[in-house]
């Protein structure tokens, strides 16, 4: 299965050329150097930012990560990097165990799904094929219920993306982003939904 691949430490195949394996510290100049580029951080809330920013993000999600892997226990997220048949890196996607909307509980089996990509990666599928494996994994794997993603409405391609992979259109926070300039939209999937459409693709 994907999930024992990569925890193994071992990378997976998404589509040719390309595969995935584990985000790691030594992944974070390339991290930065994608968040800093203007079409990359055009629809994303929390950047451009200092490089400090990023690493206190990432540093103890990563530690979360590996403690979990080496205890054996259940992800609290499950994060990836997309890279090339030389080891370059091109891009990143994440599931992150999460609480229902307005925070105030834990909903079970509640995933957010995410991807970021520089634009020399743009164009290629790589978003899509990332995001179906990632929604694999978490229905089949970690236990997932539903899984939620939310982008800017301005951002068609992000939107298409997870139509493709099988989310619904959810809701939309008006003036959410931007000082209140730019709608959040909501995507989501439940597990119903993702055994439907495995049903359907076998018929």
């Amino acid at each position: 299965m994907p999930l024992s691949v990569l925890t193994q430490g071992q990378s997976f195949p998404v589509i040719e050329g390309y595969q995935v394996r584990l985000l790691s510290p030594t992944d974070m100049p390339a991290i930065c150097a994608m968040l800093a580029e203007p079409e990359v951080n055009r629809f994303l809330y929390f950047a451009p930012a200092d490089e400090s920013v990023y690493y206190g993000y990432f540093t103890p999600q990563f530690e979360q990560m590996s403690r979990a892997i080496e205890l054996g226990s259940a992800l609290p997220q499950l994060m990836l990097a997309i890279v090339d048949t030389d080891g370059e890196f091109a891009g990143m996607a994440a599931l992150v165990a999460s609480a229902t909307e307005d925070g105030s509980e834990t909903e079970h089996g509640l995933f957010d799904v995410g991807y970021q990509l520089p634009t020399c990666s743009w164009g290629k599928g790589l978003a899509t094929a990332a995001t179906r494996l990632l929604t694999n994994i978490a229905f089949e794997e970690m236990g997932a219920q539903r899984l939620r993603a939310d982008t800017y409405d301005d951002n068609q391609g992000s939107k298409r993306v997870l139509e493709k992979c099988g989310f619904a259109r959810a809701g939309k926070d008006y003036g959410f982003f931007d000082d209140g300039t730019q709608d959040r939209c909501w995507f989501s999937q439940s597990r119903a939904q993702f055994e439907r459409s495995k049903q359907v693709a076998t018929l």
